[in-house]
């Protein structure tokens, strides 16, 4: 065992393999913020309180702003993100919301709440998208992939104990009463 750091030197194929693996984790972690910013965008305009859906507007204009820099990660590892995974972030937010009507109306849930509780996973997810990207970072070397990263899994986490608040706020008027928020 070592006291300090461990270094290895990799040919310039191991390092470009290693590369393009985690622009192809980047891809995914795009995609899962498309996907979020979408159903953010969808959500706010469904809700009626005032407040929460100024709230929202507000988180999914954050959204837009992470995903933009989400992109610029790629260039972080000298690649371009893919076109395609932009179209599926968008259909997979449309997925998303079939399979919240599904749970949402088996738990007897009625209304937007659904929507919340959707974009209260979807956060989720990309917030774990984000995190792997940081770890990525961190293993690579390359503290202008993990540092990022770092602070958007915290700007994300914010969001995500404001979207929780709104799904428990919401809750028993959609599931005691059947009501919209």
């Amino acid at each position: 065992m070592t006291d300090g750091p461990l270094l290895l030197e990799l040919d310039e194929e191991t390092w470009a393999d290693q590369l393009d693996r985690a622009s192809a984790w980047l891809g995914n972690l795009l995609m899962s913020q498309e996907k979020f910013r979408t159903y953010a965008e969808d959500a706010a305009g469904k809700i009626e309180e005032p407040h929460i859906r100024e709230y929202l507007r507000e988180i999914a204009g954050r959204a837009a702003e992470h995903e933009e820099q989400a992109r610029g990660l790629f260039l972080v590892l000298g690649r371009e993100p893919t076109a395609g995974r932009s179209t599926a972030g968008a259909v997979l937010a449309k997925g998303a919301e079939l399979v919240a009507d599904v749970v949402g109306r088996s738990g007897g849930a009625r209304g937007n709440w659904r929507d919340v509780r959707q974009l209260l996973l979807a956060n989720q997810d990309a917030i774990g998208a984000f995190a792997v990207a940081e770890q990525l970072g961190y293993a690579l070397g390359l503290p202008e992939l993990a540092d990022p990263c770092f602070r958007l899994v915290a700007e994300k986490t914010k969001d995500q104990l404001l979207i929780q608040e709104y799904m428990l706020e919401m809750g028993p008027m959609a599931i005691l009463l059947g009501l919209d928020a």
